[in-house]
């Protein structure tokens, strides 16, 4: 009784999807624009009894608010924690350098993390300025940094 059910199920929600797609209208000209930039892993120690792994994030730029740029960070850490239902954590820093007008800044973030990704935050911005900047992750334990550029309107 439970698989006739489910497939029925599955097909009413596939015809909905369809349906969905083919009434969609194309873009218009005055949506918003995003870009979508990754931060490459950084890979670090953790405090912690052998706590160690990566830290990754996201940043977002949109056309609605020139020269802000929105970033997310994220980390997968293994080892074990010196406090016991703590899992391990090291605080994140990403350096940002507006290449175009010569503005520059940091922002933190306590990270923390076990084998699943977990947000160190919720989204902060950075007030960057529009122009090419150049952002660089770095822990305040021992890491190999990552560096990217993002396009800023």
């Amino acid at each position: 009784m439970f698989l006739p059910e489910f497939r029925r199920s599955i097909a009413i929600s596939g015809l909905v999807l369809a349906g969905m797609f083919a009434t969609s209208s194309p873009a218009a000209a005055d949506q918003t624009q995003d870009r979508w930039v990754y931060i490459p892993d950084t890979v670090t120690a953790a405090d912690g009894v052998a706590c160690g792994g990566r830290i990754g994030g996201v940043t977002v730029a949109t056309d609605r608010l020139p020269g802000l740029v929105y970033v997310r960070l994220n980390a997968t850490f293994v080892g074990m924690s010196t406090t016991p239902g703590v899992l391990c954590s090291v605080s994140a820093t990403l350096h940002w350098r507006n290449v175009d007008t010569g503005a520059a800044g940091t922002w933190s973030a306590e990270v923390s993390g076990g084998l699943i990704d977990f947000p160190a935050e919720p989204w902060a911005h950075l007030e960057t300025g529009s122009g090419r900047v150049e952002v660089t992750l770095t822990t305040d334990r021992p890491h190999i940094p990552s560096t990217t550029d993002i396009n800023v309107y």
